[in-house]
């Protein structure tokens, strides 16, 4: 349904700006321990500074430092109409006093929303002061960027003690929900999503997802205007990356291999089980953790300018590879996989941002391939169907997709796609990589394949 389309987008936006603010914050709690070395060993406000910015060259976007002393007062540095010149008092520096490591908060003035990353300073244990970075709360947008959310859409980062940090658009003033009915949907779970008939921010109804990061206490939301999700704005899903597929492949043959030598090893039926299941679940959570991974590189990309079809053609075709392991990892079944479920679901993920006058019909036979076909063969689909919706119905027509799959021997399958759309010239060169894609794969499936 529409509203189940729109809280799973959601909830895969908050993941990845979870997961690319934990990225993002940690790199930050480095430069601060660079800045926190210099503090302890007597340096000037401008050596400091140097420290600081030298190693926070490498971020996408540079935090600005704010030096504290032990008395709340600000170090050394100058300073703008929009910088607290005094801290001391606020719940943040005194839960620092207090022997607080480090604390995220709420940076107020300036006109725009800021959120800070405070570590505490200490030599022998004696509080010396805070270092303060802070940074802007747009960075929040970035890293929900490929899921083109939409006008009237949010980012926010909530701190476990319901205090909304950051926010994009920014808020006008502090804001805390606890207590609010929004918190106790947040409390519920580490993640999931809810329908808001009204914003405790704002007012506006949306379609909330949120992802609870526990390490640094805090919890990602992404929203979705309920106006806009309802007016069948194409659904989109973000996935993992290609980039760390040796490396996931690495950690599946090496549990593979292992699973087969517990197989075959010689012990007690009880010790068997207990390694079988201990091998169970390194295989599902390495799929999780492929999957979790991944998304992190993928919200990074959203901070670099990338064009939006570049973007959503590697968003596509990452989905399909990330639908694999999703499917693996929830079915548990490790062996081969039940290929009707993962080719439905990648042909829904293509249907929904597409020509909603597009019919796509589907005579999918259940069939099970091996893990290591699943991901080339849903590729393959992913390519040409994507191809079809572009392509073959540029000029905005309706018509019909039709996609099936069928064995046509003990291990051979046809995957057949055809459309009623304008046809295509084979003879004219193509411009993109689908059709390279497309070959690539099916000479590693040892398949055959063919355009007419």
């Amino acid at each position: 349904t529409t509203l189940n389309q729109a809280k799973s987008r959601a909830q895969h936006a908050a993941a990845a700006v979870a997961e690319g603010a934990h990225w993002t914050i940690a790199a930050t709690l480095s430069t601060l321990d660079v800045a926190a070395l210099k503090v302890s060993e007597g340096a000037s406000a401008t050596e400091i500074a140097n420290a600081f910015d030298r190693a926070a060259s490498v971020l996408p976007i540079p935090p600005k430092l704010r030096i504290y002393t032990a008395d709340g007062k600000l170090f050394g540095l100058s300073i703008g109409a929009d910088v607290l010149e005094d801290i001391s008092g606020t719940d943040s520096f005194e839960q620092l006093r207090n022997g607080t490591s480090s604390i995220l908060g709420y940076q107020p003035g300036g006109g725009a929303g800021r959120f800070t990353v405070a570590r505490r300073v200490d030599r022998d244990g004696a509080f010396l002061g805070a270092l303060v970075a802070e940074l802007p709360g747009e960075v929040l947008s970035r890293f929900a960027a490929p899921h083109v959310l939409g006008a009237g859409s949010t980012v926010s980062l909530i701190r476990g003690d319901g205090v909304v940090i950051a926010r994009h658009p920014p808020l006008d003033q502090p804001l805390n929900l606890e207590g609010t009915p929004a918190w106790k949907e947040l409390a519920k779970a580490n993640q999931g999503s809810y329908l808001s008939e009204a914003s405790p921010a704002d007012g506006v109804s949306r379609v909330v997802g949120f992802q609870r990061e526990t390490g640094l206490d805090y919890i990602a939301v992404a929203s979705i205007s309920k106006a806009l999700a309802f007016g069948g704005l194409w659904y989109s899903i973000w996935v993992v990356s290609l980039l760390l597929a040796p490396f996931a492949l690495v950690l599946l043959v090496g549990s593979f291999l292992t699973a087969r030598l517990l197989r075959s090893a010689q012990a007690s039926s009880q010790s068997l089980a207990k390694a079988l299941d201990h091998n169970e679940q390194l295989f599902r959570e390495i799929h999780h953790r492929v999957k979790n991974n991944l998304q992190s590189v993928t919200a990074l990309l959203g901070v670099h300018a990338i064009p939006a079809d570049v973007r959503s053609d590697l968003t596509q075709r990452i989905f399909a590879m990330s639908a694999v392991h999703e499917h693996i990892y929830k079915t548990s079944n490790f062996d081969d996989v039940r290929i009707k479920d993962y080719l439905h679901t990648l042909i829904e993920n293509v249907r929904a941002g597409a020509n909603p006058n597009i019919t796509v019909v589907h005579d999918l036979e259940d069939v099970t391939v091996d893990t290591d076909a699943a991901g080339p063969l849903g590729l393959i689909l992913n390519e040409v169907l994507s191809n079809c919706f572009k392509h073959a119905f540029s000029d905005g027509r309706a018509g019909k997709v039709s996609v099936s799959l069928k064995r046509v021997a003990d291990n051979r399958v046809e995957l057949s796609v055809e459309d009623n759309g304008v046809g295509f010239d084979q003879t004219i060169p193509a411009k993109g990589i689908g059709r390279k894609l497309v070959a690539g794969f099916a000479k590693r499936l040892d398949g055959e394949f063919a355009f007419t």
